[in-house]
């Protein structure tokens, strides 16, 4: 019985062992090839797109424009490589329209990306966002409550921001806080007055005791 499971286990180590078997008919087959791990990641590897990474080096701004209030990180040589603009309602917004934030971003490339990628300490979010073909700029509208608000409101150190391809990096600065925060609608009240005017209640008269 050992012998006929050694002789039926032989075919079976040949192909592990790489060598061709032969069928019963004496014609060669040949051994699997091993498949190979590392050509699963190489394939993986060119499918993922290569992001380009800019660390710009300059300062943020804060300027008034028609569109309303803006910050702006200016690079070294003088251009606006990214601003953030508090964009109040038009007259055909209606009544009960509210502030909005527009992100703009300089963009050079083939492909118009539908989103910028906003990637802080606090949190990290997606602007849906196009390309402005006269400016060159993909830009995206997000409102003052939104998570890539909070993100970049409350995010410290460096910003990130992707586009495509390519990715800017730049510090933070105190005056995005102040822009993002500004542009929120106010609170209409406060909770805890509110609950004291509505019961009329006052505080206990001390007995002296």
């Amino acid at each position: 019985m050992k012998q006929h499971l050694i002789i039926l286990a032989a075919p079976l180590l040949a192909a592990a062992c790489g060598q061709n078997v032969t069928k019963a008919d004496g014609e060669a087959m040949p051994a699997p090839a091993p498949i190979n791990s590392a050509d699963k990641d190489a394939k993986k590897a060119d499918k993922a797109p290569e992001i380009q990474v800019t660390e710009v080096k300059g300062a943020w701004e804060k300027t008034d424009t028609p569109r309303g209030q803006q910050v702006a990180y200016m690079s070294e040589d003088g251009a606006v490589s990214l601003s953030i603009t508090c964009q109040q309602p038009d007259a055909f917004a209606g009544e009960n329209a509210q502030n909005v934030l527009v992100l703009r971003r300089t963009f050079a490339g083939k492909d118009a990306p539908s989103q910028v990628g906003v990637f802080t300490s606090a949190s990290n979010a997606a602007i849906v966002a196009q390309v402005d073909e006269e400016s060159q700029e993909i830009v995206g509208m997000f409102d003052t409550r939104s998570t890539a608000a909070n993100a970049l409101a409350n995010g410290d150190g460096d910003l990130r921001f992707v586009a495509g391809d390519s990715a800017y990096v730049m510090p933070t600065d105190p005056m995005v806080e102040e822009l993002i925060e500004s542009c929120r609608p106010p609170i209409e009240s406060n909770l805890e007055g509110a609950d004291t005017e509505e019961t009329g209640e006052e505080a206990p008269a001390d007995s002296g005791t």
